[in-house]
Order: structure tokens, then C-alpha cells, then sequence
């Protein structure tokens, strides 16, 4: 599975969209106050309905996992709209068109972001409350069969421009994986033909050693440089497989974890430690021991970087609630990032992401309350959270 990084909305694009939503809301009122006289009943309350859908389009970017329920909201009440039009006397004067443009990003969204048959549903709603509110709202003459026409269009562009990003989300989706891929098929090479190769001469040198020195008193420690060398090889040669297989199931081993956590928080100031009882003793692979080193070092790396004035730093470690998963998670509470001055390097959370992935685990890094940050890393447990005892 491949990490992610929580996703900010670009603030120009929402403050660009706020102006012009606000400004053809002012510009309507205006024009019927002023150049229309007296406003009817009828007028203001499309007006009112107007400003109420523009409220979900402006909220898209802020809750993207939300597009169904805020395109949903815009559609019906827009529908509802054209029907208490169709039911009432027809207001005189065509308008609409920040309730257009509302409904446009919203068309727009669900087609980028949500499952084709849900966005395949909500896009054809919006075309029926788009092309069919001219008509039922001020009646069948030609100017209005006019604006049907030009806001059908406009639906039709909405959908077209949705199906554009999304396209490019696959696109850069697939090529994200096919480079992963090809940096996992490098890497596991390397590791094959270099690493694998030393560490195969030094157990074979050792074992002619202690063939040699058989009757020596360095028998012993060159037994123990043998089995340490056959582990390690075995170890890398685990990785090999997984790194060309990631469905390849991995060995459980007794991983000290602890003092792998213990080791990469050191001694520095500030950090708490919060490790979940019996973490010595569960079940897990070594190679998911080095990446929760991994994660816990470098997170406390970027503390030190990037929020230099953070004072609390806690470390939690600890089985995730389904006890499929080893949750680990490092939050600090220092200045955002996006508030501080990155330094020119910024591949560390990229590295982490990529040695989280390959081990099919989750990587989620962001804002953390009102003031902080905090780095997620949920790794598989083979089996579940079995403790060895």
C-alpha cells in the first residue's frame, strides 16, 4: 500500500474561489435592488438558495473525503429549488449564475475524486438541476431555452474538466508505482549481488577457519561469527524475496523492539517514550524492527529541523486496534512545518515513505491540533499481534 501524505487545500485556489462566489452573489443582489426594483419572494429565495450551495463548493478542498456528502447537499437543494419555482408563480428575472458556478465545482470534484458509479450518479443529477432550473424556474420562452442550453454546456465542461484531473491522478499514480517498482527490482539486485556476496565470503572464510582451528580455544567465537553471518545472510536474502515479491510472506521473528526504540529516541530532551506492554516480546519480521528505527529517527530528525522550539515529543508504540498492525507514531508539539523554513534536503519523509510502502504499510504525516505535527506509520503484523511468550 502506498504512503500518503495528508493533502492541504491550496489556499490560492480557495481564496480565488471565495472572491469570485461572493462577488456574483454582491453583483446579483445589486442589479435586482438596484436595476430590477423591488425584489419578490421568488427572487430571494433563489438568491438565498444560491449562496447556501456555494457554502459546499467552498468546502470541497477543505474536506475532500467528504465530496459525495457536500455534491449531494448542493444538488438536491438546487433541485429543490427548481421545484418550488415549477410549483409557484415563475420569478421574472433569468439568474443564477453563482449557483451555477457552484454546482460546477461540484460536478467537477465528484467526477475527480469519487468511484465512476457514484460520480457516474451525481453528474447526471447535476445535469438534470443545471439544464432543467432555467426552465422550471422562469418559464419556456426562447431566452430562457437560450440560458438551458448555455448552462447544459457548462455542466458538460464541469464534467470534462473532472475527468481531466482525474485522468492525471491515474497517470501519475501508475507512474509512482512503476518507479517504486523499478527502485524495488534495483534495489533487491543490489542486495543480491553485493551484500549477499560479501556476507556469503565471510561465512564461508569463517567456516574454513573453523575447520582449521577446529581444536583451538577461538572454536567457539568462530562459531558464533559463523551463525551470525548465516543469520544475517538469511536476513537479506528475506529481504530479496520481499523486495521482488511484496505478497512474499516473511518469516516472524522475536524482534527486540523495544531497545530498537529506545536506541533511536536516545537520550534527547523532551521525548516520552510510550511503548505498549509486552512490545519485548511480540512476534514480528527484523526488517519491520529496522523501519520502526527508521521512522522514529528520522521523525525526531525533522522535530530538530523544523520546529526547533518544540518542548513536548512523544513516541507511542504499540499494536493498532484490529492487532493487525503496529501503530507508530511521533508527534511533537513545535511549529508546523509549513511555518518554518525547510531545509534544502526534504528527501527523509519521501525515504521513510518508500521503506514503509515496500513493507505494504501506511505513512500519513500532518497537522497535529492547533499547534504541531505528527508523523504515522502502520506496519503489518504478519498473523496479527501474536505475543511469544
Amino acid at each position: 500500500m502506498l504512503s500518503t501524505i495528508t493533502p492541504r487545500p491550496v489556499r490560492g485556489l480557495v481564496i480565488a474561489e471565495v472572491v469570485i462566489l461572493a462577488g456574483l452573489n454582491l453583483e446579483q443582489l445589486v442589479r435586482r435592488i438596484i436595476l430590477h426594483g423591488p425584489t419578490t419572494a421568488g427572487e430571494l429565495f433563489y438568491f438565498v438558495v444560491g449562496v447556501m450551495i456555494a457554502v459546499p463548493a467552498l468546502l470541497r478542498r477543505r474536506f475532500p473525503e467528504r465530496t459525495a456528502t457536500l455534491a449531494g447537499a448542493g444538488i438536491a437543494l438546487s433541485l429543490i429549488c427548481s421545484a418550488a419555482g415549477f410549483l409557484g408563480k415563475p420569478a421574472a428575472q433569468i439568474d443564477g449564475d453563482p449557483e451555477i458556478l457552484a454546482l460546477m465545482l461540484l460536478t467537477g470534484a465528484a467526477c475527480h475524486r469519487l468511484p465512476r458509479s457514484l460520480a457516474g450518479v451525481l453528474a447526471v443529477l447535476s445535469g438534470l438541476a443545471m439544464a432543467a432550473a432555467p426552465v422550471l424556474r422562469y418559464g419556456d420562452s426562447s431566452a430562457v431555452l437560450t440560458v438551458a442550453v448555455l448552462w447544459a454546456l457548462l455542466w458538460g465542461g464541469s464534467i470534462m474538466v473532472g475527468l481531466i484531473l482525474r485522468d492525471g491522478d491515474a497517470r501519475r499514480e501508475a507512474a509512482l508505482v512503476a518507479a517504486r517498482e523499478r527502485e524495488r527490482l534495483e534495489l533487491a539486485r543490489e542486495l543480491h549481488d553485493l551484500v549477499a556476496h560479501h556476507i556469503t565470503g565471510v561465512v564461508v572464510r569463517t567456516q574454513a577457519a573453523g575447520v582449521i582451528l577446529a581444536d583451538g580455544p577461538e572454536h567457539d567465537l568462530i562459531k558464533e561469527i559463523e551463525h551470525a553471518g548465516a543469520e544475517a545472510l538469511g536476513a537479506v536474502r528475506r529481504l530479496v524475496m520481499m523486495l521482488r515479491d511484496p505478497g512474499h510472506a516473511t518469516p516472524v521473528v522475536t524482534g527486540d523492539l523495544v531497545k530498537t526504540v529506545e536506541a533511536a529516541a536516545g537520550e534527547q530532551e523532551g521525548v516520552t517514550l510510550r511503548l505498549a506492554p509486552g512490545l519485548a516480546n511480540l512476534a514480528i519480521a527484523p526488517e519491520t524492527v529496522s523501519t520502526v528505527h527508521r521512522v522514529v529517527l528520522e521523525s525526531l530528525t525533522n522535530v530538530r529541523k523544523h520546529a526547533a522550539d518544540a518542548r513536548a515529543i512523544t513516541v507511542t508504540v504499540e499494536p493498532a486496534e484490529d492487532r493487525r498492525h503496529l501503530r507508530v507514531e511521533v508527534v511533537n508539539d513545535g511549529l508546523r512545518p509549513s511555518r518554518t523554513r525547510r531545509s534544502a534536503g526534504g528527501y527523509g519523509l519521501i525515504g521513510m515513505g518508500e521503506r514503509i510502502a515496500a513493507l505494504d504499510g501506511r505513512l500519513s504525516a500532518g497537522e497535529h491540533g492547533e499547534r504541531g505535527w505528527r508523523v504515522l506509520a502502520e506496519l503489518p503484523l504478519p498473523g496479527g499481534a501474536a505475543v511469544t511468550r
